[in-house]
């Protein structure tokens, strides 16, 4: 996923305008800010204003691309804080690297995995 936090947004957006015409876009657009967007391990979290999230999480399975890159999007957690969600991400990064570890054997490749999986920039919510 090669793509700014802004084609992000503008990905989703274009989607839920699509479905839900001028009245999701206007209801989604007002608290509507992508907070973390990581290329290596392909996980977004995305704020929203409570009401307009379940227009957010119905149009993130319709988002297939974004730029010129195919995507899936899946809905792995709503949390109320953006600190809930960075620590739900965490657990799940962890998750996924001993599930790595027990297929790979610890070589160089398996190293730079885990750097890579774990590699997580403190998020600032209100930037």
């Amino acid at each position: 996923l090669n793509s700014r936090d802004a084609d992000v947004a503008i990905a989703i957006k274009n989607k839920i305008a699509e479905l839900y015409g001028d009245f999701g876009r206007a209801a989604t657009t007002v608290g509507f800010k992508v907070i973390y967007a990581n290329m290596m391990t392909r996980l977004v979290i995305v704020r929203c204003r409570h009401g307009p999230h379940t227009l957010v999480a119905s149009a993130l399975p319709f988002v297939t691309k974004i730029r010129n890159d195919s995507v899936i999007g899946k809905l792995l957690y709503t949390g109320a804080t953006i600190r809930h969600c960075h620590m739900f991400m965490l657990k799940r990064q962890k998750l996924l690297l001993k599930q790595a570890e027990s297929v790979l054997k610890k070589t160089n490749s398996a190293n730079t995995m885990e750097t890579d999986i774990m590699t997580l920039k403190q998020i600032e919510p209100f930037n």
